[in-house]
């Protein structure tokens, strides 16, 4: 329930607090916010997408410390195999690709409210059209949000194919 809600779910929107403090409004605003989490979830496990994480500094790292061992055990040669050896290192160390639904998973529960804005932005630029000509979505959006109807058409194959490459383009890039 929305006043003892799971810890791992949290989200920094509106946090309920102690019982006599807390309105519905807040109630109804945080329910809402881990619903639409809840769906941003199930849109990345449904279209498998999968999200590459850049890790620039470890990689860095990395390199500079194999050529510096290079260096140190074999001189010039030895700068030129540990650079080789850093280069592949720091490439495998800064891209890693994770399933989106694991990274939105793992995303702390005080950044997830940046997260539902910046994907709420994006889901309304792309889809308000598509909703607006519907009837269906248009009532279906008058009751949740744009998380909700985004998910309602996926999990009902009303989307159309271009628009289900945009969907797939925005949940990759914006995280």
């Amino acid at each position: 329930n929305a006043t003892n809600p799971d810890p791992n779910m949290l989200i920094d929107t509106v946090e309920p607090k102690d019982d006599q403090n807390c309105s519905l409004q807040d109630d109804q605003n945080y329910a809402q916010a881990v619903k639409d989490y809840e769906d941003l979830e199930h849109l990345a496990t449904v279209r498998q997408i999968r999200v590459t994480i850049r890790k620039g500094t470890q990689a860095g790292i990395a390199a500079g410390l194999s050529v510096t061992a290079g260096v140190i055990m074999a001189g010039p040669v030895g700068a030129a195999v540990g650079g080789a050896i850093g280069t592949a290192m720091a490439s495998k160390i800064a891209k890693d690709v994770v399933p989106l639904k694991e990274l939105l998973a793992n995303t702390p529960p005080k950044k997830r409210k940046k997260i539902l804005e910046a994907f709420n932005t994006a889901f309304m630029e792309e889809f308000t059209e598509t909703i607006q000509g519907s009837p269906e979505l248009k009532l279906l959006m008058g009751g949740t949000s744009i998380f909700g109807v985004v998910r309602y058409m996926v999990d009902r194959d009303i989307i159309e194919n271009e628009q289900l490459e945009k969907l797939d383009f925005i949940l990759r890039k914006i995280v």
